[in-house]
């Protein structure tokens, strides 16, 4: 029998590898169908726009269907829609290709990150989720420099290849293998304030999806105006590469114990509240740091308020559904994250002739983390912890 949490943390890997894998693969293709600035942002959006209606699709399925099935399905997919970047030769072509691989991806994290929680006590959510950080983690760590060597060495055409065939391999191993997956242990007694089976809890859903949005607002708002800001103060690549590897190191120490059990010792409020106002003043202290050390500083503690609140978002967002509607509920929480994706450089542009980016990005996150201790204040009793080291 193959255990079916190690099956899940592989699907989270290869999907997250996947997405961020293109990334240099990306900048060539464009450039080759016409004006890679433009296009690059537009085939960001027509990934994006997919990727926001198919994790709730794909998230209902997965709870009606079999979710490694959903999930088997969702890669196998990403191969034909993979191999299909090999012919994205006009404008057209390439946004269709990344939406419809967009499309793919969304039936993968929903159904894997349900499974993850399937029968799982409340009380070793936010531990588990913590681990899933480290596995999406370690994948943007090697996923990048991987793919941009690999098109180096062996040329565009053999990486794109490469990665489809990584990808149909753990979505051809998933499908043919899925009936040998050891079952789910049996639908937990509802806990104090925990749905029960078939059901939801909306405040705690919508909870989670607001905290979703702006962490996801945050972390893109970081990744496109972190670089241009350290390049305007004359920062070269290596030296802003090795500062944002400090963010990642922050949030791996937040992944890791004791900090990774954080949700399930003192609640998710707590981990959400805290995370979300040291990553807010983090944000804003970037917005006027200018010194490289400052800036080191400054990003290690927004990785490590990241590390503390994406557990605990996750594992309020598990709280949120009854046995057999998970899949629905992380389809949204991925919904969410996708919409926090989008919303960022729209927003920060519209306001950039009087804020700064990470001004913005900061004030969100101060204002969520004072709206996660209002949302704790009204739902108390339906949000303790519960179980063994609560």
């Amino acid at each position: 029998m193959i255990n079916r949490r190690v099956l899940s943390y592989v699907l989270v890997w290869t999907s997250f590898y996947d997405q961020l894998a293109w990334t240099p693969v990306l900048v060539l293709i464009a450039a080759g169908a016409g004006d890679a600035t433009s296009l690059m942002a537009y085939a960001a959006t027509a990934y994006s726009l997919a990727n926001l209606a198919g994790n709730a699709l794909f998230g209902m399925l997965a709870d009606r269907l079999d979710r490694y099935a959903v999930a088997g399905a969702g890669l196998a997919a990403m191969t034909f829609t993979g191999l299909g970047h090999l012919w994205a030769t006009t404008p057209v072509a390439l946004l269709g290709i990344r939406f419809l691989h967009g499309l793919a991806i969304a039936a993968v994290a929903p159904a894997a990150l349900a499974s993850l929680t399937d029968g799982l006590p409340r009380h070793r959510r936010g531990e588990v989720m913590a681990r899933v950080g480290l596995v999406i983690a370690i994948a943007s760590m090697l996923a990048t420099s991987v793919t941009g060597r690999m098109v180096s060495r062996v040329g565009m055409t053999s990486a794109i290849t490469g990665l489809a065939v990584l990808v149909g391999l753990v979505g051809g191993v998933t499908l043919l293998l899925r009936k040998r997956v050891t079952p789910p242990p049996p639908p937990e007694p509802a806990g104090i304030g925990e749905p029960p089976a078939l059901a939801m809890n909306p405040a705690m859903l919508a909870a989670a999806s607001l905290v979703a949005f702006a962490l996801m607002f945050l972390q893109n708002v970081l990744f496109y105006a972190y670089p241009l800001q350290a390049r305007s103060l004359g920062m070269s690549s290596a030296a802003i590469g090795g500062t944002l590897a400090v963010f990642g190191l922050g949030a791996l120490v937040a992944f890791v114990p004791p900090l990774s059990r954080a949700a399930d010792r003192w609640g998710r409020h707590r981990p959400l509240f805290v995370g979300m106002l040291l990553a807010g003043a983090c944000l804003l202290n970037l917005a006027q740091a200018e010194g490289i050390g400052v800036m080191a500083g400054s990003l290690f503690g927004y990785g490590l308020g990241f590390g503390l609140v994406f557990p605990a978002v996750s594992a309020l967002n598990a709280d949120a559904a009854g046995h057999g509607r998970r899949g629905l509920a992380f389809g949204l929480l991925t919904a969410s994250f996708s919409l926090g994706s989008i919303s960022s450089p729209l927003v920060t542009q519209a306001l950039a002739e009087h804020l700064s980016p990470f001004t913005v990005a900061g004030g969100l996150a101060l204002l969520t983390g004072l709206m996660t201790a209002v949302w704790y204040v009204l739902e108390r009793p339906g949000v303790q912890p519960v179980g063994p080291g609560a």
